[in-house]
């Protein structure tokens, strides 16, 4: 266990070097005295703020003898977390083209669906991706807010030796009964999806209830699971499709897409998935439908890990549960690394990341209310956080933020000094009379894994957006003198942080 914080210090430098009159580079070096440390571990943190990648050899780094190099043994971890999401709807919800008019698909009168009526839905075969096949569901069960269709093939009438692609009616009523909780407490803070809310006409299929297909989507050759997604296209005509050129099918719906083995297996994350894939279709009203505006994959899916990390709780999915979003915090504590802040690459180490840095944000700049004003606010992606943050604390920006993003890898339990930043923090708000809480966590005691992979002194690429932690010393006492080279790449920021 690491010893109780006796002494603390921080120190940001990054300024560019300079040239000679010869014009060879000037390594430019400072020199750190630490003193009176007890028992203290000492970390280099390094921060790159640019949107794009700095090499190794620009990153600075520790020129004292002092320093050791730590070999780090990445533990063993299978990452249990279905992917929610599907790569061609993230890159078309991120990017979607106009919409042109947001008329109805159809002039006739609306008539609600009863529980057994049917429907035809298009859906992808992923047996060959890019197929298309019309499909017959049945409606098994209808809420306040959401309609829950199953495909027939995925329709079991009984509990007993059932397959893992098929689900029952029991099923499809507890997904109704959970989704208008959801509903009602996602949309208090995220606002509504097109046609939804009070004076909507029911958006795209005229039906003021969101429709959710559930079938097997997992078989995808040579992919992982995928637990569930929204797709933008259902938003369009397929004439509009068509005359682009896409081979894509819309189902001329507010819908989205839940896999049958994920219901199976776990029930609480496909609860978390509803709240994730809902804010994605509340997203794409609020920002690209009433702003003309897109959102980048990370920013988007960032908001939807910050709404499952502070929904779930409200309908029974607390953070000790398998089904919450605080599981990916393993992950993201060995690959945080990888895939910098602002980028997205499908992977778990991408959603790892989102919810990582959302939770930090929740926990340590206003929690929902910081929430709210991102998704209420007319821009996207690092302006419409800056601006939020801005709102909360003055001064704040997403840069800034970024910049302490390392304290909280560092700081947690009872380990924090005094304006330390740290996932340890437990913040709520009442938001029209529901109280949103981002509870807190201890990276350091709560999970198996026991903080973050901590580098040796090597300089190492860093991805847009990122950080990476290296091991100085441990256990020191006494005094301590610490050379660092500042960085060549003037985006790149160097910390030390004694524990």
């Amino acid at each position: 266990m690491k010893k109780v914080l006796i002494y603390t210090f921080i120190l940001v430098i990054g300024l560019i070097s300079c040239r000679n009159n010869n014009e060879q580079e000037v390594i430019l070096l400072e020199t750190i005295e630490l003193n009176n440390l007890n028992n203290n571990d000492i970390y280099l943190v390094k921060v790159n703020k640019s949107n794009t990648i700095v090499r190794a050899a620009n990153t600075g780094g520790a020129r004292s003898s002092g320093f050791y190099n730590n070999t780090n043994i990445l533990p063993d971890y299978e990452d249990d977390c279905p992917l929610i999401g599907y790569p061609p709807a993230l890159q078309f919800n991120a990017a979607p083209p106009p919409i042109g008019e947001p008329i109805r698909s159809s002039l006739a009168a609306f008539t609600p669906p009863v529980v057994g009526d049917t429907r035809n839905f298009w859906v992808e075969n992923f047996h060959g991706r890019g197929m298309w096949e019309e499909r017959q569901a049945t409606l098994r069960a209808t809420g306040l807010y959401g309609n829950i269709w199953v495909m027939d093939e995925n329709y079991s009438v009984t509990n007993e030796n059932k397959p893992n692609n098929q689900i029952t009616a029991e099923q499809a009523e507890a997904l109704s009964d959970k989704f208008d909780l959801i509903y009602t407490a996602t949309t208090n803070i995220f606002g509504y999806e097109f046609g939804g809310g009070p004076g909507g006409d029911g958006g795209k299929d005229g039906d003021p209830k969101i429709q959710i297909l559930v079938y097997d989507i997992v078989d995808i050759p040579g992919n992982a699971v995928w637990g569930g997604y929204f797709w933008g296209k259902d938003f369009y005509e397929q004439s509009q499709l068509d005359s682009w050129n896409w081979n894509l099918k819309t189902n001329l719906a507010e819908i989205f897409y839940i896999d049958t083995s994920v219901i199976n297996s776990n029930l609480n994350y496909t609860y978390s998935l509803l709240i994730h894939e809902l804010q994605h279709m509340i997203n794409f009203n609020m920002k690209f439908v009433k702003h003309n505006i897109n959102s980048a994959a990370w920013y988007n899916e960032m908001l939807s890990a910050m709404a499952e990390d502070i929904i779930a709780p409200l309908i029974g999915v607390d953070t000790s549960s398998s089904g919450h979003i605080v599981r990916r915090i393993r992950r993201f504590l060995i690959w945080y690394d990888q895939v910098g802040i602002t980028e997205w690459d499908g992977s778990s180490n991408s959603y790892a990341k989102s919810f990582a840095f959302g939770a930090y944000l929740l926990r340590n700049y206003g929690g929902a209310e910081l929430v709210k004003k991102i998704i209420d606010n007319n821009t996207t992606n690092i302006e419409s956080i800056s601006s939020a943050l801005n709102e909360i604390t003055p001064g704040m920006n997403f840069e800034k933020a970024l910049e302490r993003f390392g304290e909280v890898m560092i700081y947690g339990g009872s380990q924090i000094p005094e304006g330390f930043l740290t996932f340890s923090n437990t913040v709520s708000n009442t938001i029209n009379s529901y109280t949103y809480t981002a509870y807190s966590f201890d990276i350091w005691n709560d999970f198996d894994i026991k903080g973050p992979v901590i580098f040796d002194l090597t300089a190492m690429d860093m991805r847009p957006h990122s950080i990476s932690i290296h091991s100085v010393m441990e256990n020191i006492s006494g005094d301590i003198s610490i050379t660092l080279e500042k960085p060549t790449n003037s985006n790149v920021v160097l910390q030390l942080l004694v524990k």
